[in-house]
């Protein structure tokens, strides 16, 4: 007589995301103590970071639908450039809106993301290279939103923003490098700073290299923390 069969009930998708979420803000507990001297404020401001990272991925994973984390990026409002986030949803009924996700949501007092451009931000001189942000966006692309009406943004007016997106597969998107057409695979640096208040036209001051974190981004799930060794130093 044949053995009777057991059922076995297989991981969906979304548990694995799921799964992959809580091991990376346990990961974020521990890697944190990697990357410098920033305390307290940088390892929250990077644990929640992570938090809305794999939130982003699952809704595009669930819905079907592109995601970005949208970073506030008009340097004229002080508490929130580079320090305020959000996630939208692009909304299936109209190619020009994005639905938001959740409440935005600030790094910690006096942490905020490294600009990509360098004339945003003073340096001091020991300060890595190629220690800033590298977004889903395609350098020099313009991306804004409108204030939200009834929980939707409406695209091409408004706020500056910049993004990290996910597809429909939960897949990072990679902008181009400089035309020549290899991709870059986005990274967060978030580091100990605060406004200039010496020169407006360049907003942000970072005073320390010790200060800062990174997070390398993976194209298909999942990251890594990066220390200022893995940095390229002046």
């Amino acid at each position: 007589m044949p053995a009777k069969l057991i059922g076995k009930k297989a991981f969906t998708l979304i548990e694995l995301l799921v799964v992959l979420a809580v091991m990376g803000l346990m990961m974020g507990v521990v890697g944190f103590s990697l990357l410098g001297d920033g305390g307290a404020e940088l390892g929250s401001s990077q644990r929640n970071f992570i938090g809305i990272l794999q939130q982003a991925r699952i809704k595009a994973v669930s819905s079907g639908l592109t995601s970005r984390i949208i970073i506030h990026a008009e340097d004229t409002v002080d508490d929130r450039f580079h320090r305020y986030f959000e996630v939208i949803l692009r909304d299936p009924n109209a190619t020009d809106s994005w639905i938001v996700e959740n409440d935005g949501v600030f790094l910690e007092e006096g942490v905020y993301f490294v600009p990509q451009n360098p004339t945003a931000s003073k340096r001091p001189n020991d300060w890595p290279s190629d220690a800033f942000c590298i977004w889903s966006q395609e350098l020099g692309e313009e991306f804004k939103l409108e204030d939200s009406f009834k929980g939707v943004r409406k695209e091409g007016e408004g706020t500056a923003f910049k993004y990290l997106e996910f597809d429909s597969s939960g897949n990072l998107i990679c902008p181009s490098s400089g035309g020549s057409g290899v991709q870059q695979i986005p990274r967060i640096v978030i580091a100990n700073g605060s406004p200039n208040p010496i020169d407006p036209s360049v907003p942000l001051q970072f005073d320390s290299a010790n200060s800062m974190g990174g997070i390398l981004l993976n194209r298909f799930g999942g990251f890594s923390f990066m220390e200022k060794t893995d940095f390229i130093l002046p």
